[in-house]
């Protein structure tokens, strides 16, 4: 059996639906960073601006992607050289791909997360991804996960926001008809994935 090292032998009990968070949860993200320093290297000062954009966007809610992204590169081309068209183009163009396809060389699925969506499976429940990032399909097929297996693939900026937007996590129950008090958040924030977890009363595993 595949090893289930900190995932509770009753995780799954009473549970109908697990959502499950992407970034650092199906797979372990150390390195990431550092390797994404050292590729970009020519683009750092974007890089700093992206990771500030993001640190200070939490908890403000925007009624589309479309809404959330325009505040998201005007913020990161706050003070600096590039403007909001390039900031968008680096976003889109550079920084995703060069993570999807650092993904896709250094890092593999957890273990223990493969063992639990298994599990799932086999007692029948609903699984959906809920990712504060984007291009939830593209790192699944990177770290050789079927996303077909997943009945909601989607990011918190699609709905307007980053984790722990509590509209975000409730349109997700919406998208899901689930009901909460059957619904399992799995993440590895805390702040960010059990928040979302707890602001709509859903249950929590900490990875």
């Amino acid at each position: 059996m595949t090893d289930k090292k900190n995932v509770p032998s009753d995780a799954l009990n009473g549970v109908q639906n697990v959502v499950l968070d992407l970034d650092g949860t199906l797979y372990d993200k150390t390195g990431l960073a550092r390797r994404m320093m050292r590729r970009l290297w020519w683009c750092l000062p974007l890089l700093a601006a992206e990771r500030l954009a993001r640190k200070n966007m939490h908890y403000v809610q925007y009624a589309s992607e479309e809404e959330f992204f325009g505040a998201f590169f005007r913020y990161m081309s706050r003070g600096h050289w590039w403007g909001v068209g390039v900031a968008a183009t680096w976003y889109h163009t550079v920084y995703m791909p060069t993570m999807i396809r650092l993904i896709r060389r250094y890092h593999h699925p957890r273990p223990e997360m493969m063992a639990l969506i298994e599990e799932a499976k086999a007692k029948g429940l609903t699984l959906a991804i809920y990712s504060d990032y984007g291009c939830v399909v593209e790192k699944l097929e990177a770290l050789g996960i079927d996303p077909s297996q997943f009945e909601l693939m989607i990011s918190a900026p699609e709905l307007g926001a980053l984790k722990p937007s509590e509209p975000c996590a409730r349109h997700v129950l919406e998208l899901l008809q689930a009901k909460p008090e059957t619904t399992l958040f799995v993440g590895d924030r805390d702040d960010k994935d059990g928040a979302s977890a707890r602001s709509v009363g859903a249950k929590f595993l900490l990875i």
